[in-house]
């Protein structure tokens, strides 16, 4: 089975995440020597602070610098992770902020946020006018989704991809949330799955083994694989596959 991380900032020197292509190499080597063969950079953009062109040239710029090290037995693909906010839909083409050559894009919300209709109606927006497929990140973040699955799944009703980070199914990870994800993953309210990865003390991704050893365990081989094939889906699209 091809492991797929689907968030993670390891871009270096842009946002919170790797400071420098030696930090964001030995990221990339520790998801390597757990069997992740392809991964997605999506460092933070934050629609209220610079325009589109401005975040996705800034955005090349550091691509370029880690582009030449990159090793070769591992696939990569530039997205961004989009803090929604009204200022993004000034833009009338988003498609330099989705994962690559896909029409699939990571965003994420004030973590309180009770995706009332408002929220609700900037996710048509993203669909309908920019015919685009909103990514939730980490659902796990939002108090009102976890204490109402409803919610998770009117979202998936619309189209929307749930993602949660690997953090929350670590050996480590606390006990009662880790038991409520597993049974929205068992539920099939959770669709692919990313580390979030920003350096070994943020979010590391030296639990990826650990977290897909009990998701597999609690869930099943089966689950498992599914969330992988989804990964799949939205990693060739945006490779132009």
């Amino acid at each position: 089975m091809q492991l797929y991380d689907m968030h993670t900032h390891i871009l270096p020197a842009f946002d919170d995440g790797a400071k420098t292509v030696e930090d964001s190499l030995a990221l990339i080597e520790c998801l390597k020597k757990q069997g992740v063969s392809h991964i997605c950079l999506t460092p933070h953009f934050y629609t209220h602070e610079m325009s589109v062109e401005d975040y996705v040239a800034k955005r090349q710029e550091a691509f370029e610098v880690l582009r030449p090290q990159l090793p070769s037995d591992v696939e990569i693909v530039l997205g961004s992770e989009v803090y929604v906010t009204q200022y993004l839909f000034n833009s009338q083409d988003l498609n330099g902020i989705t994962y690559g050559q896909s029409n699939y894009i990571l965003v994420e919300f004030s973590y309180q946020c009770t995706f009332n209709e408002t929220i609700m109606r900037q996710f048509d927006v993203l669909m309908r006018n920019h015919r685009l497929i909103p990514v939730l990140t980490h659902v796990e973040r939002y108090d009102n989704l976890m204490s109402d699955p409803g919610l998770i799944e009117e979202l998936k009703d619309d189209g929307v991809v749930i993602q949660t980070n690997i953090s929350n199914y670590a050996d480590k990870a606390p006990f009662f949330r880790k038991r409520k994800l597993l049974k929205f993953i068992s539920n099939g309210l959770i669709d692919i799955l990313g580390s979030d990865a920003h350096s070994f003390k943020h979010n590391t991704p030296e639990v990826f083994t650990q977290a897909m050893k009990n998701i597999s365990q609690k869930c099943g081989d089966g689950t498992l694989s599914d969330m992988m094939a989804n990964a799949e889906k939205i990693f060739k699209a945006a490779k132009g596959i």
